[in-house]
């Protein structure tokens, strides 16, 4: 018998917000973030003028202790974002685990962040953003595939190749319409509280929309 698996979404679908924003707003209430980091953030986005481009970019974490941002994000985790999670999508994903699938978890957010929750909820394989540390502290600079649109399919290939599961069989759940790469892999896709664009996409190709 072939290994199935069952992939979620954190942002929007785990949870109906965005963590780096809710981390943020944490850090800022908080006072941890310098100053000279902020303009900097905000200098870069006035350049870009792009929002995916500006939140690649965390030079507002620059220089900030990788461990001390671990407890920061920690803390946030247990303040503010725990209350957040759907609990039908959490029941949904312990009901994976009880009919033998393997759970991931598969974000796009920076990995502390998803930690919290791939800890919260014992998931087998946590895949998120990685950022660069040196000497113990962040760069900003990003690191490794990001897991976003298209890399979500790239991730979700490589994990059913190293693992064997047979993705035909297998469940993901996604809330954005770049999901829809990775969404269309599965057998079993699941969009969850989609934006316009995913649920004209789940609409035409009759998956499973949950709300």
């Amino acid at each position: 018998m072939k290994k199935t698996c069952a992939i979620f979404d954190l942002d929007g679908t785990i949870i109906r917000l965005s963590s780096e924003q809710v981390f943020l707003k944490y850090l800022l209430n908080h006072g941890e973030i310098p100053i000279p980091n902020l303009l900097a953030w905000v200098s870069n986005f006035l350049k870009v003028k792009s929002i995916p481009q500006a939140k690649s970019n965390k030079i507002h974490l620059r220089g900030l202790k990788q461990n001390h941002l671990y407890e920061i994000a920690q803390h946030c985790f247990v303040e503010s974002l725990r209350a957040s999670i759907a609990p039908h999508i959490s029941a949904l994903l312990h009901a994976h685990r009880a009919e033998g699938r393997t759970v991931i978890l598969m974000s796009g957010s920076l990995s502390f962040l998803v930690q919290p929750f791939h800890e919260h909820f014992q998931t087998d394989i946590m895949v998120s953003h990685e950022l660069e540390v040196v000497d113990g502290r962040f760069t900003g600079r990003r690191v490794g595939l990001h897991p976003y649109a298209q890399n979500k399919a790239t991730f979700a290939k490589q994990l059913a190749t190293t693992h064997g599961f047979d993705l035909s069989q297998s469940y993901a759940y996604g809330n954005h319409y770049t999901d829809a790469y990775k969404l269309e892999l599965f057998g079993h896709p699941v969009a969850v509280n989609p934006d316009r664009r995913l649920r004209q996409i789940a609409t035409e190709r009759h998956w499973r929309i949950e709300l």
